[in-house]
Parts: structure tokens; C-alpha cells; sequence
């Protein structure tokens, strides 16, 4: 069996959006603004947390903001607004389809597993995979060696080929011993051929 693994955020879903642009609109979704304050709080904060895996980083960076009351609200209208603003690649469920039939598929995913899910299921895309493994749950983000180790193990096959768009993805793939290949923005209908070269 032979395995295909998908990362999510700027491969199975693409935004054209800048990402502060989207935190503006999901904070002015809650208070009817969005203070250039809040903006750079919340990043400072929330890349803070994220990058040492402490639990619930977007609620714990609302948090950190000096008016901000109620972190909840603001988590809620966030999530609603990046999947509205996240989209798929042209014909991804006709080719997710065609790669279901022949092999095993999989996400790898930096970031909180029920976050991740959601954005998943609000396109359709969840079905697919056999397994979905996000960064949270081991403790590790892409590149480190622990997400794939997990992925493998909820996922056996022979081998393993990871589509990401970014250094993380396909370094920490390389280094797992997987076949890897860089996303270019298109579709997945070239796939399997740009992964596993012989």
C-alpha cells in the first residue's frame, strides 16, 4: 500500500486573502471594529502560544488582549471567517476521488486537530483521508520528525508521500524518509506522477 498525504493550510485549502485581513473582519464580526491594536496583540500573542504548543492558542491570544472580555466570541467568528476565506484547488474532490480508489490518503497538519477538522468538513474534504494527524497532538510542528512518526502509525503503508507547500512539509518529509513534493497552486491531477518519481 502506498500512501498519499496532503498538508492542509495552502494545499488542500488556499486562501487569496491576507491573513490579518481576515482577523479584522472575524474581530469586527464581535465589536464593530477591528483597533490596529487588537491586530497586532493577537498576532504577537497568538504566534507566541502557537509556537509553543500551548493549549487553545487562539482563545489564550484573545485573551491577551487588554480589552478583550470574552475570548470566545472572537475564537467563533475567527474560525467562521478563515473558512470562509479558505477555498479548494480546481477539481480537488474529482481528483481525491480518483486517488482514493488506488491508495491510502492522509492530512498532516500544523495546528489544533478540532480546528483543523472543522475547516475539513466545511469544505466536504474530511471523507477522504483514512487518517488526519495535526501537530497539537504530538506535542511537535512540521518539520520535526514526531507528526510524521504518528501519521505512519495511523496510516501503515509501504511508503509515504507528502504534497505540501511550504519548507516545513517537504524537509520534514525528506528527513522522514517520505517522497515528497512541492505544491505549485494548481490542482492534484498530476498526482501521483510529481510524487513518486523512480
Amino acid at each position: 500500500m502506498t500512501a498519499i498525504v496532503f498538508d492542509l493550510d495552502g494545499t488542500l485549502l488556499r486562501t487569496s486573502r491576507d491573513y490579518r485581513d481576515v482577523l479584522a473582519d472575524a474581530i469586527a464580526d464581535v465589536r464593530g471594529d477591528a483597533p490596529q491594536e487588537w491586530l497586532t496583540a493577537y498576532d504577537e500573542a497568538f504566534f507566541e502560544q502557537f509556537s509553543a504548543l500551548e493549549p487553545d492558542p487562539v482563545r489564550r491570544a484573545f485573551a491577551r488582549i487588554d480589552d478583550c472580555a470574552d475570548p470566545e466570541p472572537y475564537a467563533n467568528a475567527l474560525l467562521e471567517r478563515e473558512i470562509e476565506s479558505l477555498s479548494p484547488p480546481r477539481n480537488a474532490h474529482e481528483d481525491l476521488d480518483r486517488l482514493a480508489e488506488t491508495y491510502a490518503l492522509g492530512v498532516l497538519t500544523n495546528g489544533v486537530r478540532d480546528w483543523q477538522l472543522a475547516k475539513l468538513r466545511a469544505h466536504g474534504l474530511e471523507t477522504y483521508f483514512d487518517a488526519v494527524v495535526a501537530s497539537y497532538e504530538v506535542g511537535a510542528h512540521k518539520p520535526d520528525a514526531p507528526p510524521y512518526r504518528l501519521l505512519e502509525d495511523r496510516l501503515p503503508a509501504d511508503r509515504h508521500g507528502l504534497v505540501g507547500d511550504s519548507d516545513a512539509d517537504v524537509d520534514g518529509a525528506t528527513n522522514a524518509g517520505w517522497a515528497a513534493s512541492r505544491y505549485d497552486g494548481g490542482g492534484f491531477g498530476e498526482l501521483p506522477g510529481t510524487l513518486f518519481r523512480r
